[in-house]
């Protein structure tokens, strides 16, 4: 029998098994190469508070778009924005390692704490050189956010590491001139007791100290909480000062406390200035100089002169009566002759100003980096043309302050004078062309750190209360340039959540504007933006049935893009045009969002105009947008010369 002719059933089964091997190797093959796609790599920006002391962490969250069977790595470096590398944060220069399979890690830099009161800070993330992946993105932020929150010192004891110089009746120091100023050194405290005779004693501060033992200068109150007064009339120079004023004699009255370092390469740091009340350096008051003659104060003299200087603090003083309140230089000079790095918090400055002067203000500010709250800015001297706070400022905020009626504007935010080339990329480098000079790395780096704080300017959680009857102002904020339009901040304004009442009729003037973005001397129309939200901004008549034309702006265009706001709404009747802008349509700015607003007409009143409490109606609660990450609203300004933490800012205004 020929078995060949019978086939075994085993062997019809295995090709049958090889072919469906075969099938299933296939298609676990077309799996391995499906997962072989590169995946992408996406992070987001991250923020979050510096601590007081000692090393946090700001955490960046990593994701990959899929899993993957091999390892992924990816290259990651920080690079200062505003914040710098060593004193905010440590700089950070690594790999970042994915394992095979997983989908998700963290990149982690340090964060230096401090309790430094000042801007929220920012630096980049930069990722490059991915391995088994792509980039989503190639670089982020990562926000500092201030979390420091400064309250009136009250006693003014000596804690720092160096001398106490203890001023006043019964003291080792009976008058501020036995005081050697010329000596100070980092961590000394000078202690000027309360009397009731003011002192009649001029200051200059021309020594430093250091971030961890500052010079201070403080006031001990009397029994009643009296600040010890420094008094301008009559005041006069030391004998020992004759060295620190330098040879040009106008120096000796041009303030009542000057901080100045007459070396051309120096300048003075670290100071602070609290618990004082300084009044009458003004040219209406004589002073004695150093070789015992009388001369009136210079015209533009103020009660606190900073000449050049890099973290000052001037906290909780009364500064009345000056031709200037405070006044602080920057030149472009050298590095030694800016001011950087400025608290001004919780002072009280009224009735400043000179007479038919529109050049003297409360705060006259030129410098890098400033921050100004919880001050009461009260009424300037009532035949003054100057405003409450002028400055020429890159990198300012303007926060949780109290703004009383009685200048020509409250805020005048314009262009930087004496030291365009440290603030401007194209003023540097038209300056070094112009000079012969090479452009300098390190300093190129300052400037675009300075430009980009030069084209935002935040302004928020503040009270304005303007009465027509009590100031000859016509407009709120300045924002551009009042000399020179190719130096004009040609930026962003941002105001939010702040508190206005206007109350104002025509016959105190026949038009007030809330916004004056840019210069109407300029040939082209303004660059400026105003990006508003979450304010409350209530104009009424304040003594008849005839209010002023309340207009958005000058004359100059610019750019408003409203958020929700609570705005009366009389900006839009018919007579705008014709009133505001002289019957030039093109003229008025450019207005975006305008269905953000809220409807207003006929709404009750969302504040009294008294105390600009908020009143209880829904218009203003529950509605707000959410606040920029780089300067979240965290505190509300109390009356006065207090703050508060603000729980929510689910409401319009400056209060909760």
């Amino acid at each position: 029998m020929n078995h060949s002719l019978f086939l075994n059933p085993i062997m019809l089964v295995i090709p049958f098994l090889l072919a469906l091997t075969a099938c299933q190797s296939g298609s676990s093959s077309n799996k391995s190469l499906a997962s072989k796609a590169q995946p992408e790599i996406n992070i987001t920006s991250a923020s979050g508070d510096e601590k007081n002391t000692g090393i946090d962490h700001l955490v960046f969250n990593v994701t990959l778009s899929h899993a993957y069977d091999e390892e992924i790595r990816m290259d990651f470096h920080t690079v200062d924005s505003s914040a710098t590398a060593g004193q905010d944060y440590q700089e950070t220069q690594e790999t970042l390692i994915i394992p095979a399979g997983t989908t998700s890690s963290t990149i982690s830099v340090p964060v230096i704490g401090d309790t430094d009161v000042e801007p929220n800070e920012s630096f980049k993330l930069i990722l490059n050189h991915p391995i088994n992946a792509t980039l989503a993105v190639t670089e982020v932020t990562g926000t500092i956010i201030n979390d420091d929150v400064s309250v009136a010192t009250g006693a003014c004891v000596h804690n720092g590491s160096g001398k106490d110089y203890p001023v006043g009746p019964g003291q080792r120091y009976p008058r501020i001139s036995d005081v050697p100023w010329n000596e100070l050194t980092a961590g000394d405290t000078v202690r000027i007791y309360y009397r009731p005779d003011p002192y009649r004693e001029k200051i200059i501060i021309s020594t430093s100290g250091t971030d961890q033992h500052p010079i201070r200068v403080c006031g001990v109150p009397g029994s009643n909480g009296e600040r010890p007064i420094l008094d301008g009339d009559g005041a006069s120079n030391a004998l020992n000062d004759a060295g620190a004023y330098g040879t040009y004699p106008p120096m000796e009255g041009l303030a009542m406390i000057m901080l100045w370092n007459r070396d051309y390469d120096l300048k003075v740091h670290n100071i602070i200035i609290e618990g004082l009340h300084i009044k009458n350096a003004k040219n209406t008051f004589r002073y004695t100089r150093i070789d015992g003659s009388q001369d009136h104060y210079e015209n533009g003299a103020a009660c606190i002169r900073i000449q050049a200087a890099d973290h000052v603090i001037i906290r909780n003083n009364e500064l009345e009566n000056c031709g200037n309140g405070i006044f602080t230089m920057s030149q472009s000079y050298n590095e030694a002759h800016l001011t950087r790095n400025l608290l001004i918090e919780r002072n009280y400055l009224h009735h400043h100003g000179e007479e038919g002067s529109d050049t003297r203000h409360a705060l006259y500010i030129q410098g890098i980096k400033v921050v100004y709250q919880y001050n009461h800015f009260g009424p300037n001297n009532p035949l003054s043309g100057g405003s409450t706070l002028k400055e020429r400022v890159a990198d300012s905020v303007i926060r949780y302050n109290w703004f009383d009626s009685g200048s020509a504007r409250f805020l005048d935010l314009v262009e930087v004078e004496d030291a365009a080339p440290w603030y401007i990329e194209e003023e540097y480098r038209n300056w070094a062309s112009a000079n012969n000079e090479p452009i300098d790395s390190e300093r190129l780096e300052k400037v675009r750190l300075a430009e980009e704080g030069y084209r935002k300017t935040y302004v928020y959680g503040n009270f304005f209360k303007h009465i027509g009857s009590q100031t000859i102002a016509g407009s709120l904020v300045h924002y551009g340039s009042d000399n020179d339009p190719e130096l004009s901040r040609s930026g962003t304004l941002y105001f939010y959540n702040n508190t206005v009442s206007i109350q104002q009729d025509q016959s105190d003037l026949w038009r007030f504007r809330l916004f004056y973005l840019g210069n109407r001397n300029a040939t082209t129309p303004s660059q400026e933006v105003a990006e508003v939200f979450n304010n409350i901004v209530y104009f009424t008549p304040e003594n008849s049935s005839e209010p002023s034309y309340f207009c958005l702006n000058e004359t100059n265009g610019g750019t408003i893009n409203f958020g929700i706001n609570w705005i009366t709404n009389t900006w839009k009747d018919s007579r705008i045009v014709d009133e505001c802008y002289y019957g030039v349509a093109s003229d008025a700015p450019t207005v975006n969002g305008e269905s953000n607003l809220v409807d207003t007409l006929g709404a009750p009143p969302p504040i009294s105009q008294e105390t600009l409490i908020p009143l209880n109606t829904p218009l203003i609660q529950g509605v707000a947008q959410s606040t920029p990450v780089e300067h979240p609203v965290r505190e509300q300004y109390v009356p006065h010369l207090k703050n508060r933490v603000r729980h929510t800012v689910d409401n319009l205004g400056a209060m909760e």
